[in-house]
């Protein structure tokens, strides 16, 4: 079990409040979705996010998901969970500030009442990492914490909510798609905080101290 998945799975046991919840799922679709008036479908390979969706969905809009499981024949060969809503969507977009008001165009970025202070924020970012981030256990490697994002604008969108906290969070064009990542250590633990991840970030500060430690003796 990676140090990520920890995360993944510490995270999506989170109690939230209903707002928390939306700005949450709103930060999920925007990460990596396939979006359309009539249907929302999105693929992870976290088990533990897959149910965080679909329990998101089925308490806040009364609506069942459909969850297939399906091989992901990459070199991990992987099981990837497909969760897909076919009722209401366009209500459940607009409610998530993916479609303006009187709008059926759907939007790359949210408006901004779901990032609209603290809270909803932390939400957002956390929903982008139950799907897209990943980091380097502080142990084994080092320090780097990364959001695979498939388009730009929504990739300089996220880095610059992340830079709100001052993170110093970067943009990196890659061969497929754009790395919104962070390198430094201390805002790396800063950003497991926010997203409330509280169990790898004592983990996280103790590998930290004692690697600070040891480099100085060296």
């Amino acid at each position: 079990m990676t140090f990520s998945y920890k995360i993944k799975e510490e995270i999506s046991k989170l109690e939230c409040s209903k707002i928390e919840y939306i700005s949450e799922l709103s930060g999920i679709l925007c990460t990596s979705s396939d979006l359309k008036l009539y249907s929302i479908k999105v693929q992870t390979e976290n088990i533990n996010a897959a149910n965080r969706i679909f329990d998101i969905v089925h308490d806040n809009y009364s609506v069942t998901s459909n969850i297939a499981v399906k091989k992901n024949y990459n070199f991990k060969k992987n099981e990837m969970y497909v969760i897909e809503v076919k009722k209401d969507v366009p209500e459940i977009l607009r409610d998530l500030g993916l479609i303006t008001e009187n709008s059926f165009k759907i939007n790359t970025c949210p408006s901004s009442e779901i990032v609209d202070d603290e809270e909803l924020k932390a939400a957002f970012i956390r929903g982008c990492f139950l799907i897209a981030g990943s980091v380097n256990d502080p142990k084994t490697s080092r320090y780097h914490l990364e959001f695979i994002i498939n388009n730009e604008e929504f990739a300089n969108f996220l880095r610059d909510i992340l830079n709100s906290y001052d993170l110093n969070a970067k943009t990196l064009r890659r061969a497929k798609g754009y790395m919104v990542y962070i390198k430094e250590s201390e805002r790396i633990s800063d950003l497991l905080r926010i997203i409330k991840a509280y169990n790898a970030v004592l983990y996280y500060e103790d590998i930290r101290v004692l690697r600070e430690k040891q480099n100085m003796n060296n």
